[in-house]
């Protein structure tokens, strides 16, 4: 998995499946991810004084022209 998808809001981390947080289907579409999958970014977020920053990942479905 390399590359960076095309510049979309991310939802927030309460939105996300946990198939979705865990990198294994599309931050957007929640399909599940088997190659061509690019990193949208990184959802940035904290509970106090614990970082929850997570890495998602967008497949081909959500990327293409």
């Amino acid at each position: 998995m390399n590359g960076t998808a095309v510049e979309r809001q991310l939802p927030t981390l309460a939105e996300l499946t946990w198939e979705q947080a865990a990198g294994r289907a599309c931050v957007w579409c929640k399909k599940l991810l088997d190659h061509g999958a690019v990193s949208a970014g990184v959802i940035q977020e904290r509970d106090g004084a614990h970082v929850l920053d997570t890495e998602v990942w967008a497949g081909p479905c959500c990327t293409g022209p």
